[in-house]
């Protein structure tokens, strides 16, 4: 297994309170050693969310997860349920599919036919030995499973149950209403930065006033509040600045139906399920946001826009929600890869949280927690 580059003198560091914590070591950011130790024992045993239940509504319907170098198949069975496998052919390890998404009846490796049952047993295996048996080579599977509308895939089979390890969401998030939402848009990017910068900079805002101008006058960080129970889950809420009704170019709702109730219509309230969701519940729409590692200083992003039923009628126009958060998320990109530069000068050393970093600590407290667990594990 990949070792861990860190001292555990640094680990703790960053378990200390706020006022005197000191943030994770420079090369958490930069190292191969660090990623391939995160892969194997915080991404590789976590529940990762891989979309949204309504991908794969269908029978057959498939979605590819990179999870791994191959990638993972969740899929929706003939029965109805969800299911998992890796993506690579028991005979000679041929990837099976390519693609982001489909829908099939049956799963068929391009290289010698080898066909396997939406089930993942093994149907076909041409110019097998005598007596080979099928039903010991079917697919390999990983575990999956939907929580909140969201799709979930666990590659460690001894993890918690799904409801177990994430049961304690935020309230906004459980209200079974937002598993209707249908999608409008996704984007994908690559960010050249480290995914944990990519968190910490979702976990805090007050850098609106001087990255996000424009979403400052909307939603001014001086009214942000955390949110957490101490589980895999942190939050936060912010109002809507006065004669705003929801955050886009135009700060206006236009026809678009609400997605809370009307109480709740004058905020925004975000949410990190760790390691790699974030997610933020605005009057109108719902923004996810999926991080996968590709290299320390690579991440891929996968942003997703979701809207009520009922807004897709003849002339739905969401423009203005798209073009504000596009050039949003450019500004995050730009400062993330600044801050990824910078972490790899010789003359930065990590000093201190700011005061109103409360999101940023409680993040870094948990993969510092993970890193230790997995040391401790390794040495009993």
């Amino acid at each position: 297994m990949p070792e861990l580059p860190l001292s555990p003198a640094d680990l703790h560091a960053v378990l200390a309170p706020l006022p005197a914590a000191r943030p994770l070591p420079a090369r958490a950011y930069w190292d191969e050693g660090v990623l391939a130790f995160e892969q194997a024992e915080i991404f590789g045993r976590s529940w990762v969310c891989v979309g949204r239940e309504d991908e794969i509504a269908r029978p057959g319907e498939w979605l590819l997860a990179p999870l791994t170098p191959a990638g993972v198949v969740v899929l929706r069975g003939a029965d109805l349920e969800i299911r998992a496998f890796h993506n690579v052919c028991r005979h000679r390890a041929a990837t099976l599919l390519d693609g982001a998404c489909g829908r099939l009846s049956q799963l068929a490796c391009p290289y010698h036919g080898w066909t396997y049952e939406l089930s993942g047993a093994l149907r076909a295996a041409p110019h097998a030995p005598p007596g080979f048996d099928r039903g010991a080579h079917g697919l390999l599977p990983a575990r999956a499973g939907a929580l909140l509308g969201f799709l979930f895939v666990t590659l460690d089979p001894g993890a918690p149950s799904l409801e177990s390890a994430l049961g304690d969401a935020p309230p906004w998030l459980t209200r079974p209403e937002l598993r209707s939402l249908r999608r409008g848009r996704r984007v994908e990017h690559e960010v050249a930065a480290n995914w944990k910068l990519c968190v910490e900079n979702f976990q805090e805002s007050h850098h609106f006033p001087r990255g996000h101008p424009a979403l400052e006058r909307l939603t001014p960080c001086g009214d942000a509040v955390s949110w957490g129970r101490g589980g895999p889950w942190l939050g936060g809420i912010m109002d809507l600045a006065p004669g705003a009704e929801t955050v886009s170019t135009s700060a206006g709702r236009g026809a678009r139906p609400l997605i809370v109730p009307e109480a709740e219509r004058r905020r925004v309230r975000d949410a990190m399920l760790f390691p790699g969701l974030l997610t933020s519940l605005q009057p109108d729409y719902l923004l996810t946001y999926r991080l996968t590692p590709r290299a320390p200083d690579r991440t891929l992003v996968v942003a997703d826009t979701y809207f009520h039923p009922a807004a897709f009628t003849p002339g739905f126009d969401p423009a203005d929600v798209f073009a504000f958060w596009d050039a949003v998320n450019r500004e995050d990109r730009a400062i993330c890869e600044r801050q990824q530069r910078g972490l790899r000068a010789p003359g930065y050393a990590p000093s201190t949280y700011a005061m109103v970093e409360d999101g940023v600590h409680a993040f870094d407290r948990m993969v510092a927690r993970r890193y230790l667990s997995a040391l401790g594990a390794r040495t009993r």
